[in-house]
């Protein structure tokens, strides 16, 4: 099977580490795959391995469809709303037989409410997203919630949809790991450190946290670290100097591996407003790292099954999210516990789970599936 994967605005997110992820595992169970991004020098698309080509992509669907044209994929799969009308686009210029595929990582009917459009905008943008959707090949969804989301609150019927993990813990795991510390606060007999990962934009909430981290008993003596990058840094700074706590918070950037990370910190904390899965979540409980996260709209009590894999709080309850923190710094989560419950996210597992969502579309249009 020859599939293309396309990211034209390649940037540091979750749909980033998927595209890549998926890419190599497809690519290790003998698919033809070719990686169309805008960012060919990003860290994730230079660690993918030598079988899937990676070809520059500019803007737009003239770019997509140049490339397209040179190698038809059987399936095109996407991962953001630009690249999914752009495909479309291209598959309709070039009547090459192609598969549009995308997957959805967040509750689209929440992600598109809290644009700042005026209510004649975002009513044509969600008529404009469900139109496209409408035209797809397949979907997939990181959740269950997520699907829901698209069936009740879009309307998107009669596509064929499947929720399937991500492809986000690695072969090479118990490698990735065993490296050197990252980081002299993850020093063996170092005080505990909270970790948490993401871009730094509001809805992650890293506001919320930092007000959780103030509120902790100081004889825990913990430390906070943040990995990420965003527009949101110098008033997350501004907000750890108010708020006294500015020597025990470390920002140290964009992060390409988390992994090492993640194993040394004596919990991971997510206190996003909304979340499809987490995929930062996923990667700390392989490593059997105790979570707690918010119950925010998504995947997320899905993943934590309700609770019993780590604590849920409220969304912006900082008192309640403190104390989740005390709590799993005192009582942390069994690890084993943690890693087989995302055994399924393994790169290689979820890849599997993908090329049989791909097979089924080709052989649906095909008619020899119904």
């Amino acid at each position: 099977m020859r599939v293309a994967v396309a990211v034209q605005r390649f940037g540091d997110g979750g749909v980033e580490r998927v595209m890549t992820g998926l890419a190599g595992g497809l690519a290790a169970l003998g698919c033809e795959v070719d990686l169309l991004v805008g960012r060919t020098a990003h860290p994730y698309v230079q660690a993918l391995p030598d079988a899937v080509r990676v070809m520059p992509l500019g803007a737009g669907a003239d770019a997509l469809t140049a490339a397209l044209r040179e190698r038809p994929p059987q399936i095109l799969f996407t991962g953001k709303l630009a690249d999914d009308h752009a495909a479309l686009a291209a598959r309709d210029r070039l009547d090459a037989g192609i598969r549009v595929v995308t997957t959805v990582g967040t509750p689209l009917s929440v992600s598109l409410a809290a644009k700042r459009f005026n209510p004649l905008r975002t009513w044509r943008e969600r008529r404009r997203v469900r139109r496209d959707y409408l035209r797809l090949d397949g979907i997939t969804a990181v959740s269950s919630a997520v699907a829901e989301d698209l069936h009740q609150r879009l309307g998107i019927t009669g596509v064929p949809l499947r929720v399937l993990p991500n492809p986000v813990v690695p072969a090479d795991l118990d490698r990735r790991i065993g490296v050197q510390a990252p980081h002299a606060w993850l020093a063996p007999g170092a005080p505990p450190v909270v970790l948490a990962v993401g871009g730094l934009r509001k809805v992650k909430d890293f506001a919320t946290l930092l007000r959780a981290f103030a509120l902790l008993p100081a004889d825990l003596g913990a430390r906070l670290m943040i990995l990420g990058e965003g527009r949101e840094r110098r008033r997350l700074r501004a907000l750890a100097a108010r708020l006294g706590i500015v020597e025990h918070v470390a920002m140290p950037g964009f992060v390409a591996d988390p992994f090492p990370y993640l194993a040394r910190a004596s919990a991971m904390v997510l206190s996003s407003r909304r979340e499809g899965l987490g995929n930062v979540l996923v990667e700390a409980m392989a490593v059997g790292t105790p979570v707690a996260a918010t119950a925010c709209p998504g995947g997320v009590t899905e993943l934590l099954d309700s609770g019993r894999l780590g604590p849920l709080t409220p969304v912006g309850d900082a008192r309640a999210l403190a104390r989740a923190i005390a709590g799993l710094l005192q009582q942390p989560t069994p690890p084993k516990l943690l890693r087989a419950a995302v055994a399924p996210y393994g790169i290689s597992v979820s890849a599997a789970a993908y090329l049989d969502f791909f097979q089924h579309l080709l052989a649906r249009r095909a008619g020899q599936a119904p």
